[in-house]
């Protein structure tokens, strides 16, 4: 797999938290060959599964799809339109191009403001916030109303971009980064001789209440779960523990991750001689691991994150050396439980 085309085409796929369908569906046919089956559940998950020996594990890796977005809620006399925000932070929208998913095709807008030349001298001080912008298509406002009913789901528009050495910025490298690690796991896995069934789910609506991990955990019942996100990289300004290497893999260690399940990927990556460092989480981890956790009677789990700069924006930036790592210490993790794996989830 190439992986930077790879997010190249899949970072441009519409997937804001409830309109998931066209990456999932893009998704489902670059699994099909890998697995023995891949498949789109009724609330828009992708889940594709690689079965073992039968001796081994129910064992679900996955991460989300759905991208933060903006969401229509009112159009003004001159045809712009207003919005509110699902994970997107108003600083970073004035001058921001943007795609409106209508029922007949996405129509393109940027998001306007007042311009500092037209505010007062104490509102030019004051930063945006999200009353003080609008979406601009062109068209009239009898158009728009016609076109872009309250709803409508509205996506960033941000190029894919190459940089120094193996790092790269995109729009939606949350989480579509982590959807590179497990294809590229499936296609090592592929090639091995597992005891383990293997899941990979693509989860729906993270950014907005984890659904897709919460039906799917319910749905598949697996013995163990390793989650996939992605956490803040190194940045300067920010305090020690917020920010992490982004040439690193980051375990999740506190008391509502399971320490067994951390373990298997801890020692697996010594053995491969990865850099490892850990994000401590006392409490809510803002992932679907805080929901995977306890589906059902309760679900042993992990969460192994992969450092970005800029999250939420149309710029995040990650190494891609680390996707690739990231899914070798997966798929030797997993093909690697043997019988009577049950002992290596020991505390």
């Amino acid at each position: 797999m190439d992986t930077f085309e790879f997010l190249r085409e899949v970072t441009a796929l519409p997937g804001p938290s409830g309109y998931e369908q066209p990456v999932a569906e893009r998704l489902r046919t670059l699994f099909a060959p890998l697995c023995d089956e891949a498949q789109v559940d009724a609330m828009g998950s992708m889940i594709a599964v690689q079965r073992g020996t039968g001796k081994g594990p129910r064992v679900m890796l996955t991460a989300h799809i759905d991208e933060v977005c903006l969401v229509t809620s009112s159009v003004e006399k001159d045809g712009s339109i207003r919005f509110f925000s699902i994970g997107v932070a108003p600083q970073i929208l004035p001058a921001q191009a943007v795609r409106l998913l209508t029922r007949e095709g996405a129509i393109p807008g940027v998001i306007g403001a007042l311009p500092p030349h037209l505010q007062g001298t104490g509102d030019r001080k004051k930063p945006y916030q999200m009353d003080d912008l609008f979406i601009d298509t062109g068209l009239g406002a009898d158009r728009v109303r016609e076109l872009v009913p309250p709803g409508t789901f509205v996506q960033l528009v941000g190029e894919t971009t190459r940089l120094a050495g193996t790092r790269a910025a995109s729009k939606t490298m949350d989480d579509r980064a982590c959807a590179a690690i497990l294809l590229a796991c499936a296609e090592q896995m592929k090639a091995r001789v597992h005891d383990a069934d293997v899941y990979y789910v693509l989860a729906v609506r993270e950014e907005f209440d984890s659904l897709g991990a919460i039906t799917c955990s319910h749905r598949l019942a697996p013995d163990l779960a390793f989650v996939l996100d992605v956490t803040h990289g190194s940045m300067e300004g920010c305090a020690p523990g917020e920010t992490f290497p982004i040439d690193a893999t980051v375990l999740s260690v506190g008391p509502n991750l399971h320490r067994g399940v951390t373990q298997l990927l801890r020692a697996q990556a010594e053995k491969l001689h990865m850099k490892t460092v850990d994000e401590i989480y006392p409490g809510y981890t803002c992932t679907d691991a805080w929901w995977v956790q306890v589906a059902r009677e309760g679900i042993p789990c992990t969460l192994m994150s992969l450092p970005l700069k800029y999250m939420h924006t149309t710029v995040e930036l990650c190494d891609l050396s680390i996707i690739g790592e990231q899914a070798r210490l997966l798929c030797d993790t997993v093909a690697g439980l043997p019988a009577g794996w049950e002992e290596t989830l020991c505390c």
